[in-house]
């Protein structure tokens, strides 16, 4: 089975983080990551998607995958190698598709790389998931993800 991670960041992003990027997807890739994970919004996800699509060069066995909160899943952009959308996110309405799509990439990817610098957002949602679910996460924003319960918990 593949070893996956996923991205998840902010819109709004540092030009000098692409450096700190591509590092921490290649220790990703020495680690034995072979499918990198994306939802396909804004600067963090697109600056990701095209280091992976450029390290493919160097590393021939690695794979981008657009995960689409909506369907129609149209065929991806040059910079990822394919795209879904998960069935599970069929029973939900579409204003609750995104924040539980990244719920599902958090539970079905082994680790993540990170730009999230503030909790103002849902972005932080996933992360914090991950940290419950005890899966290792290379956070080059400013965040601490912490324990808290979170809306798709039952009490």
């Amino acid at each position: 089975m593949a070893k996956r991670c996923v991205f998840f960041g902010h819109r709004e992003i540092p030009e000098d983080l692409r450096e700190r990027l591509e590092e921490a997807v290649e220790q990703a890739i020495a680690d034995g990551v072979t499918e990198f994970w994306n939802g396909g919004y804004g600067g963090f996800d697109m600056m990701a998607a095209r280091v992976v699509a450029e390290l493919k060069e160097k590393h021939p066995q690695i794979c981008s995958r657009m995960v689409y909160a909506y369907p129609p899943v149209h065929a991806p952009d040059s910079w990822f190698d394919q795209a879904f959308c998960p069935d599970i996110l069929d029973e939900y309405e579409l204003k609750a598709r995104i924040p539980r799509r990244n719920i599902w990439m958090a539970e079905e990817c082994d680790m993540a790389i990170t730009y999230v610098n503030h909790d103002e957002s849902r972005i932080h949602e996933p992360l914090d998931h991950m940290l419950k679910l005890g899966k290792p996460m290379v956070r080059l924003g400013g965040y601490e993800p912490r324990v808290r319960r979170c809306w798709w918990e039952e009490e």
